[in-house]
């Protein structure tokens, strides 16, 4: 009787964990309205069937803003590209190091800990579309402390930031046509 208790309980248990996770994964995969805004401003059409000039437009742009590209693949429409920057923050600094006075003062001991570095990845994706070209964007931050640990890790979603990229993307499409 007692073993069948038992059982029964771990066989309500893993169903109730399934349900969780199966919850999880219907939220994941969920659109939201935010989710088709945000597809507005990271997705644009161009008028050319030339899929090759929109890619290589990409990649000039992307370099002329001081990204590297570390990935292409024109089969499948995708360039992938990086650049590290700093990510020391005076104030975020600042704090650590009054926070480990502080307690060093009560007598205790602190590690500070700061954002150092932070790698921006871009991924553009160009798919064709009846008599034109679409391209998404999409940016993301990767961000390290000063333990080389992986602190944060954002997606970029600024829509002007967007349209700056897409201003750029569209003179060097309209100059790769013209072959200026």
């Amino acid at each position: 009787m007692l073993r069948s208790l038992a059982i029964a309980s771990a066989l309500v248990l893993a169903g109730c964990q399934q349900h969780a996770a199966d919850q999880q994964q219907r939220a994941t995969l969920a659109l939201t309205s935010d989710t088709l805004a945000q597809r507005q401003y990271t997705t644009r059409r161009f008028e050319t069937k030339d899929e090759v000039s929109i890619m290589a437009a990409s990649a000039g742009v992307l370099q002329d803003l001081g990204f590297n590209i570390d990935e292409t693949s024109r089969a499948t429409g995708l360039l992938v590209a990086s650049k590290n920057r700093d990510a020391v923050e005076a104030g975020q600094v600042t704090g650590q190091i009054f926070l480990a006075a502080l307690v060093a003062a009560m007598g205790g001991r602190a590690d500070p800990v700061w954002e150092r570095d932070q790698k921006i990845r871009i991924s553009v994706v160009t798919k064709p579309a009846r008599e034109a070209m679409v391209v998404r964007v999409t940016i993301q931050r990767l961000i390290w402390n000063t333990k080389n640990q992986i602190s944060r890790v954002e997606s970029i979603d600024d829509p002007v930031i967007y349209q700056q990229f897409f201003d750029k993307l569209a003179q060097s499409v309209f100059l790769e046509a013209h072959e200026i």
